[in-house]
C-alpha cells in the first residue's frame, strides 16, 4: 500500500509509530498510530498543511468477521481491529463480511452507534442480494 510503512507490521496499535506519507506533497512523516476513535484530532501535514489522517487512497479494505465460528463479541473485537487497521492505512472504506444472521445484526446497531458518535461516516445497510456484507465509508 503507497503512503504508509509499518515499523512493526503485526502491531496496529495506537501508540506504536507510523511512517505516513502525504497524499499532497508527499512529504514523509512519523505519527504515533492514531486511532479511529480520536478521528476529530487533526494531524496536519508540515509542509501543506493537509490534514493527513483524512486523505484517502480510495481503496477498499475487505474483512471477513462472521465465518470463523466467532461469536458476537468475538466478531464486534473484529470489527474493531478492522477499523482501526483501515484508519492507520489510507484506506477510505472498510468492506465488512458479516453473515446475514445474528453477527450483522449487532454489527449494524454498532455502526449506527459509530456513525451517531462521527467515528464512521457513513455505512450501507448490505439490503438486498449483498445482505451479507457491509460497506463503511471511513474517509
Amino acid at each position: 500500500m503507497t503512503g504508509m510503512k509499518w515499523t512493526d507490521p503485526h502491531e496496529l496499535r495506537p501508540g506504536n509509530v507510523l511512517e505516513r506519507e502525504c497524499l499532497d506533497c508527499g512529504m514523509l512523516h512519523q505519527l504515533p498510530v492514531p486511532s479511529i476513535v480520536d478521528r476529530k484530532q487533526h494531524v496536519a501535514c508540515e509542509k501543506c498543511d493537509a490534514s493527513l489522517m483524512e486523505q484517502g487512497d480510495g481503496s477498499t479494505l475487505t474483512v471477513d468477521i462472521a465465518h470463523q465460528r466467532e461469536t458476537v463479541n468475538e466478531a464486534l473485537d473484529k470489527l474493531d481491529q478492522a477499523l482501526e487497521q483501515a484508519w492507520s492505512g489510507n484506506t477510505s472504506r472498510l468492506r465488512l463480511i458479516v453473515g446475514g444472521g445474528a453477527i450483522r445484526d449487532a454489527v449494524l446497531g454498532e455502526l449506527y452507534f459509530r456513525r451517531s458518535r462521527g467515528v464512521v461516516l457513513d455505512y450501507t445497510d448490505g439490503a438486498g442480494a449483498r445482505r451479507g456484507a457491509l460497506m463503511i465509508r471511513i474517509r
